[in-house]
Parts: structure tokens; C-alpha cells; sequence
């Protein structure tokens, strides 16, 4: 409840800085519109192709305020599956869904301070009902949950291509990566392996 209050503010923040934005392009809009009146042919090319760009870009704007609007009056978020190789070895992932309009914002939250290295992305499931999507993968894997008395603990134990049959049986426009990236995790271990090696060389000199 915390975070999907936390969640909710940072969507209407985030609303009030798009609407802001959708005001000044359209008040640019309106100020270069009345100028085409007085102006040279000439001129008037460039101030339409001044708000031809201007139009592109409150529609822009106006396409990311429905998202945040869809975002805070329903059910719709994302739905994350994500892993953590150097954390939870490579059969274990945490499926969760935000409300955040860049998703990527809470995966790195969650791999911030309380776990040793990054989270990989394996898919982003948009969805007009997060909430039920969220449910419907808990539930095909609810044999697999790694923690069956605290249900807000949402891991599970499956393989990368068990979740890619499965997300793809509910949504086959969804994008899915099988890759465990882990860079931090295999980076640390080569680290490791060359401070082994140049002990295991040094011993050699002596």
C-alpha cells in the first residue's frame, strides 16, 4: 500500500509537469499562429514549419498525459519479471508490477541498496489490468513460490524459458529476454579470478 501510494504521487507530480508542458506548447502555438498575419511569404514558411515541429511535440506530450491518466484511474501498470544471478543464483526470479510510467525506475529501486548487485529485465507487460496479470502468473506459479507464508514476497523459483512459454501463452506481443546479463555479478567474479591469480603467481616467485 506504501508503494503504490508513493507510486500515486509521483504520478500526479509527474501529471502537473506534462500539463505545464501541454500549456506552453500550445500557448507557442497560439502566439506564432497570430504572427502568420503580418508577416512576409517568406517568413510564414518558417513559422509554419515552426509550428508543425511545435505540434509534433504537444502531441507528444499529450499522448504521455493519457498514459499517466490511464495509470492513475485504473488497473494499468506494468508487470516486471526480473532476476538477480549474483543474488539468488540463476533459478529464481521476483514478478511484481508498478504504476511508474518508466518501469525501469522500480527495477532499480529494488536493486539499489538492499540486495549486492543489479536486477536483469527479462520482460515489461504493459496491461489495462495490471493487477490481474500480476495474479494470473502468480497463480501458474504459486507451487513454485519461495516464500508460501508472506505472499508479498514475490519470488519464485522457474527457469527463464518456463516464464517465456508462459508469458507468451498470455500475452504473444509481449517481449521477452532469456539473457541473464548479471553484468556487476560477472565482473566481481573476474575480479576475483585475477586477485586469485596473481596470488597463485606471486606464490610461484617465492
Amino acid at each position: 500500500m506504501k508503494q503504490e501510494a508513493e507510486e500515486r504521487k509521483a504520478l500526479e507530480a509527474e501529471k502537473k509537469k506534462v500539463e505545464a508542458e501541454e500549456l506552453k506548447y500550445s500557448n507557442e502555438i497560439e502566439k506564432l499562429s497570430l504572427q502568420l498575419e503580418s508577416v512576409s511569404d517568406a517568413e510564414k514558411a518558417k513559422l509554419n514549419a515552426k509550428i508543425l515541429e511545435l505540434q509534433a511535440q504537444l502531441a507528444d506530450v499529450v499522448i504521455k498525459k493519457d498514459s499517466i491518466t490511464k495509470l492513475q484511474n485504473g488497473k494499468a501498470g506494468n508487470v516486471y519479471i526480473i532476476s538477480n544471478l549474483g543474488s539468488f543464483g540463476d533459478g529464481m526470479f521476483k514478478i511484481g508490477m508498478t504504476r511508474r510510467i518508466d518501469p525501469q525506475e522500480r527495477v532499480d529501486e529494488l536493486g539499489s541498496a538492499s540486495v549486492p548487485f543489479k536486477f536483469d529485465v527479462h520482460s515489461f507487460i504493459f496491461s489495462e489490468d495490471a493487477v490481474s496479470l500480476e495474479s494470473k502468473l502468480h497463480e501458474a506459479l504459486n507451487k513454485k513460490r519461495v516464500n508460501k507464508v508472506n505472499l508479498r514476497k514475490e519470488f519464485f523459483h522457474s527457469t527463464v524459458d518456463e516464464l517465456e512459454e508462459l508469458v507468451t501463452g498470455i500475452d504473444p506481443t509481449a517481449e521477452f529476454n532469456k539473457t541473464m546479463i548479471a553484468e556487476e555479478f560477472r565482473q566481481s567474479n573476474s575480479t576475483d579470478e585475477l586477485y586469485t591469480n596473481d596470488f597463485v603467481l606471486d606464490e610461484e616467485d617465492e
